[in-house]
């Protein structure tokens, strides 16, 4: 046997041995990357500190991007993020703080800047890492062409084949999605003022103010820098005791109003303005003594209001509306008005679902 056979032959024995090796290896990279759970940012008397919790082992690297300027951090190996895609931020001329999934085993948490890069330093902590920005300018500088993003290898596996970033974005990931601190699904409960319109209305049961409680689900379908388009869902419950003006029969009347719509919702750092419009639906039930009647109506609705991000509490947040509906019901050829103004507060809980239904731009 020649010594070219020899060599042919230990060549595939090696690749047989060394085959298993790396599968084994890539499969415990998945089964232990890491997890970004959440991002936290606090002023300090120097500048801005911002700590990323990390749950597992991980290696990371950093990368410098200009026009605009940003500061890029990947970690590796990570195929899950927990914590928020956007957080707005607004200090030492940062911007905001993005996430996203840049390769399978990469995220990336980005640092978005209005002007130069701040002094940084980095720390490793065992529950993730601290980024420490100081008002002193440090150099910006665009990474040299065809540079990768580089990311250290982690221990027994396969380096992942990093692949440059357009230059039109920083993350090409299905999982970029709408500005988390109001998340893209909200629940939540209500209760506002309700005075009608109607002079009929006002002359059986009065024309003081009364209240009503109802149940709101939104849902985001676009969003688009700081905007976001929602459509909303809310059913409410009303009811009063008055007196017939002739024979001065007690009188109770209930009615449940149904609202569907659509909102535009501007984002700041702690409060989303937005606006909205839709469809009403009503029924309604009065019961006396001498009659029953039951009977149902439609009409629409404005409303404007605005969302109080609780700090440190994204998921909860304060809404504060006014509402004006018009609708009519007619009775016995008497037309009796069911909308009117109402003025309300709410609580809602905001979590993320579907992130794949969303249109971004």
């Amino acid at each position: 046997m020649n010594k070219r056979a020899i060599c042919l032959i230990a060549a595939l024995v090696c690749v047989g041995l060394l085959q298993p090796s790396f599968v084994r290896a890539d499969q415990a990279a998945g089964q232990n990357a890491a997890v970004i759970k959440n991002i936290e940012y606090i002023r300090t008397s120097g500048g801005l500190e911002v700590t990323v919790h990390v749950d597992g082992g991980f290696v990371m690297q950093t990368l410098v991007l200009s026009l605009p300027t940003r500061l890029v951090v990947d970690i590796a190996p990570a195929t899950r993020i927990e914590a928020q895609s956007f957080y707005a931020v607004d200090a030492l001329g940062m911007t905001s703080i993005r996430t996203g999934q840049f390769q399978p085993q990469i995220a990336r948490v980005i640092f978005d800047f209005s002007g130069p890069l701040p002094a940084y330093a980095i720390q490793k902590t065992e529950t993730g890492f601290v980024v420490s920005f100081t008002s002193a300018p440090a150099p910006t500088a665009a990474p040299p062409a065809g540079q990768k993003p580089a990311v250290e290898k982690p221990v027994a596996r396969p380096r992942p084949r990093p692949v440059e970033p357009p230059p039109s974005k920083d993350i090409e990931s299905p999982e970029v999605s709408a500005p988390k601190e109001f998340a893209n699904t909200s629940v939540g409960f209500l209760v506002g003022t309700y005075s009608s319109s109607s002079a009929d209305f006002n002359e059986v049961f009065g024309n003081t103010t009364k209240m009503q409680y109802g149940l709101n689900l939104t849902r985001t379908l676009v969003t688009f820098n700081k905007f976001q388009l929602d459509a909303s869902f809310e059913i409410r419950a009303f009811s009063a005791t008055g007196s017939s003006t002739l024979t001065e029969t007690e009188t109770k009347f209930s009615m449940t109003p149904i609202t569907i719509g659509a909102r535009l919702l501007y984002q700041t750092k702690f409060v989303l303005l937005f606006v909205g419009a839709g469809k009403d639906f009503f029924s309604y039930d009065e019961k006396s003594d001498i009659f029953d009647t039951q009977g149902s109506a439609s009409g629409y609705h404005y409303q404007v209001g605005v969302y109080i991000i609780i700090p440190k509490v994204e998921s909860l947040r304060v809404k504060l509306y006014y509402k004006f509906t018009k609708a009519t019901a007619t009775e016995n050829d008497i037309d009796v008005g069911l909308g009117g103004n109402e003025y309300g507060i709410g609580l809602s809980y905001g979590f993320n679902i579907l992130k794949k239904g969303l249109l971004n731009f």
